[in-house]
């Protein structure tokens, strides 16, 4: 038996390691609600899978999004 009440609204996805910061990053909710972190670089590069075991701590396809390298300190 399950007493906790229904979550209404799908929690935000958690530290992704290196994706959440990635260019290649491309967030994929399915109609459950759970968030997927697809590495689009898989389409392409048969190295990189396509949903990556989470977190990523380090990748030879990482690339910073260009909003997120521009920031000053």
């Amino acid at each position: 038996m399950n007493d906790r009440p229904p979550q209404r609204q799908a929690p935000a996805p958690g530290p992704a390691g290196l994706c959440s910061r990635c260019v290649h990053l491309q967030l994929v909710q399915s109609a459950r609600g759970s968030t997927f972190y697809l590495c689009r670089l898989s389409f392409s590069d048969p190295r990189f899978a396509r949903y990556p075991p989470l977190p990523v701590l380090s990748c030879a396809g990482f690339a910073t999004r260009e909003e997120e390298s521009e920031r000053t300190p």
